[in-house]
């Protein structure tokens, strides 16, 4: 099995994290969607990854589908909860995480055009976004370790992936630190989240789910 990602990406962090957690081997093939020589238009009509490609040949694409789909295939070690009503928790938190994630990403290329050409109004819009989904995050964890039941989900990985990401992001690109650093930071949205995503970062599967910052020709993207 194959997973083609990009080193930063925290979407295809969460499906390495899962095939940890799930004890399947697979390779990684490191790939830059933006930049022209990519490969993604080989395998995803949606130009975008993480890409796994099976054993068998069979190609999947986006990240919270790949984790369903490993879901159905490799049942063993489960990551989804049995009872109904916990499967719509945990999608309610993988729309959250999916949601602050993709106002992160707009942000950031906002930031990638010249200085005079910002909208202050989109920035401060998905800024709201991002402080929005972070605190009822924290509001429906409510300090416990797992955000559904008393194991990691599906729920953890999405969550996780993208508030580590924001550290990440803060850390390696530092004019989005005034950007993302709205409010006082993630970790002052709601006072347990600091705790949860320590403990998850301290699973196996989390540590062995590096990140790279690479170099992206924003300007060739957004120019």
């Amino acid at each position: 099995m194959k997973l083609i990602n990009a080193k930063p990406s925290p979407f295809g962090r969460k499906v390495v994290i899962a095939l940890h957690e799930k004890q399947i081997p697979f390779e990684l093939q490191w790939d830059i969607p933006w930049h022209a020589d990519t490969c993604v238009g080989e395998w995803n009509p949606l130009q975008q990854l993480p890409i796994l490609i099976a054993d068998d040949g069979e190609v999947v694409y986006e990240s919270s589908y790949i984790l369903d789909w490993l879901e159905v295939r490799y049942p063993a070690l489960p990551l989804v909860p049995r009872d109904a009503e916990s499967r719509l928790t945990m999608g309610r938190f993988r729309v959250l995480a999916v949601g602050v994630m993709d106002a992160i990403v707009r942000i950031n290329f906002e930031l990638a055009r010249p200085p005079e050409q910002h909208s202050q109004k989109w920035l401060a819009r998905n800024q709201r976004k991002v402080s929005g989904g972070i605190r009822e995050i924290g509001r429906l964890i409510d300090g416990k370790p797992f955000a559904v039941g008393g194991a990691l989900t599906h729920a953890d990985l999405e969550v996780g992936s993208v508030l580590g990401h924001l550290d990440f992001l803060i850390k390696e690109i530092p004019p989005l630190a005034s950007s993302l650093l709205v409010d006082g930071g993630w970790r002052s949205l709601h006072p347990c989240l600091s705790d949860y995503v320590a403990g998850l970062e301290r699973r196996p599967s989390f540590q062995k789910a590096t990140r790279e910052m690479i170099q992206i020709d924003f300007q060739g993207v957004v120019g």
